[in-house]
């Protein structure tokens, strides 16, 4: 099947938006810049995406150049709904942006008890227009983060190939059961990215990543300096340079996503 195929017939067979979060508790690891464009890649592809900044650092909202008049605080603390704090980036991609007031959001969600845990998971349900919601989390666990948890229900791990990388995940999946309890999260996917074969202990490292987590390797992501280079742009990368080699593994990353989250969407 081409992959022109593939994206017709996911399409045509998707019963509900995907809601997916792209999270590591080792800084560094770059979700920020995956998420925002796997989000211009699936966009490309036809698919309505919209995805949530949780991070205060604020990487992946910054392709929009916008007035921003509400933000996520605003959306967890309950002063707006989430269709008012939303802007459009791109064709079919929508951004609501993070701040750096997360803390404030954070505060009132453990203020106002369990029910508020779930203010993004309610108001996503009405979401119904979109075929793909992603979640860029920051690194570090915290109210808000599991309140995005709670709302999704699938999961791609970005990590680089370093010492210890697969420990970090473990204990990562052990933290999330313990908080998360009786929500179950699918893992879409493992990400080795930022891969550079010039290293010697690289193909180690990713074979033995292959051993642990099996066919949930996704396909890797090359080292580029094509992305940082868009980043100064405010581009994503294949508005900088669609031939790079960057843009080349991003799109085929977004069609394991298509091909490879739960049965149920594909």
């Amino acid at each position: 099947m081409t992959q022109a195929e593939l994206t017709s017939t996911h399409q045509q067979k998707t019963k509900k938006t995907r809601k997916i979060g792209y999270f590591n508790m080792k800084g560094g690891q770059g979700k920020s810049t995956l998420s925002e464009n796997i989000a211009a890649a699936l966009a490309q592809m036809g698919h309505r995406v919209l995805l949530i900044e949780l991070d205060m650092q604020r990487n992946a909202s910054s392709i929009y150049s916008g007035e921003i008049k509400y933000t996520l605080t605003d959306v967890l603390t309950e002063r707006v709904g989430l269709k008012e704090a939303m802007y459009q980036a791109r064709e079919n991609f929508y951004i609501i942006p993070a701040d750096t007031e997360l803390d404030t959001a954070a505060n009132y969600i453990v203020s106002k008890g369990r029910r508020a845990y779930k203010i993004l998971a309610r108001q996503i349900e009405e979401l119904t227009d979109f075929d793909f919601i992603l979640f860029d989390h920051s690194p570090s666990w915290s109210a808000v983060s599991e309140t995005a948890h709670l709302a999704s229900e699938e999961l791609l791990v970005p990590c680089e190939l370093e010492p210890y990388a697969i420990d970090g995940i473990l204990s990562m999946f052990k933290k999330l059961e313990e908080h998360l309890e009786d929500h179950k999260i699918q893992l879409v996917g493992i990400i080795p990215n930022r891969v550079n074969f010039s290293s010697s202990m690289t193909s180690q490292y990713l074979q033995q990543l292959k051993d642990t987590f099996k066919e949930k390797v996704t396909p890797i992501i090359r080292i580029d300096k094509q992305i940082p280079r868009s980043q100064a742009y405010r581009e994503t990368i294949f508005e900088h340079n669609p031939k790079s080699k960057a843009a080349a593994d991003i799109q085929e990353l977004a069609f394991f996503i298509i091909s490879a989250g739960d049965n149920s969407h594909a």
